[in-house]
């Protein structure tokens, strides 16, 4: 059972025992050839972070938490995130302001900038962030949130800014390899940079436990390794009801989108697809 508390406890101190301690994604640099980050997508249960960070902090972890900007107007949430940043771990942006925005970069530029300065005003500085997948949105004119860095008016309005899943190996360099728990499952993503271009979902590698996971980490780079708090849970039992419920929707929402128009109307409440 992946997804339970502590298997990630475990797991955690396994790496520790290997010598392999997280660092936030802030602190890549080009003179880092291997590296371990645990880098979370922040979607909806702040506390399920908060209990994954305590976790890794008992370990001596540092790990980068990516967080939607709607949790930062809570002040309970405000006040767990500056408890996790007290441990060290990196809080920042897990953003989808091209998909809010429909694909219109000067809106998305305006509500990028707006988030920002909230995650600031409240005392976390943004050096890394990581875009959200939305995968029931449909897009027209654009290919995913990735295409928010990917522009050069962006990338000259936040310079020294990485979006760890589109410049990050060109601009610090690094190199590193990926993995994710895409589809409940956690599986080494080909080519992750580019993923939601060319369908490479026929290459990604998948792991039956963490331990299969940690046999694979690379000495010889970088190794970052993505996970979705509000997946993690105490019981087994509610583990595999929440797989199962995720497979059926899942499913049920890939049959469904090959109905004409049903696609659109998805499309409008693409923010569901995160509570699962």
């Amino acid at each position: 059972m992946i997804f339970v508390y502590k298997r990630w406890d475990d797991f955690c101190k396994k790496l520790a025992g290997k010598g392999m301690i997280s660092i936030p994604a802030k602190e890549i640099t080009p003179s880092l050839t291997s590296y371990i980050v645990l880098k979370h997508d922040v979607e909806t249960d702040v506390k399920k972070a908060l209990f994954l960070a305590h976790i890794e902090h008992k370990y001596g972890h540092r790990g980068t938490y990516y967080v939607q900007a709607y949790l930062m107007k809570d002040g309970k949430n405000i006040e767990m995130l500056r408890e996790m940043q007290q441990m060290g771990h990196e809080i920042s942006y897990h953003y989808d302001v091209m998909d809010s925005c429909k694909g219109d970069i000067d809106k998305a530029i305006a509500e990028y900038s707006e988030n920002k300065n909230l995650f600031e005003k409240n005392g976390f500085i943004i050096q890394t962030v990581c875009q959200h997948g939305n995968p029931v949105v449909e897009r027209i004119g654009y290919t995913s949130n990735r295409d928010f860095f990917r522009s050069e008016k962006v990338r000259d309005l936040y310079p020294g800014m990485k979006d760890v899943m589109v410049n990050l190996k060109s601009d610090v360099p690094t190199e590193y390899v990926y993995y994710s728990d895409a589809g409940r499952q956690f599986k080494m993503i080909y080519d992750p940079l580019n993923n939601d271009i060319v369908k490479s979902d026929d290459k990604n590698i998948a792991y039956d436990d963490l331990n299969a996971v940690l046999g694979a980490l690379s000495s010889e780079c970088g190794n970052i390794i993505s996970t979705h708090p509000h997946r993690w849970c105490n019981s087994a039992t509610i583990y595999l009801a929440k797989t199962y419920a995720f497979k059926l929707i899942r499913s049920t929402a890939k049959m469904a989108m090959h109905v004409p128009g049903v696609k659109k109307v998805m499309s409008r409440y693409y923010y569901l697809a995160k509570k699962i």
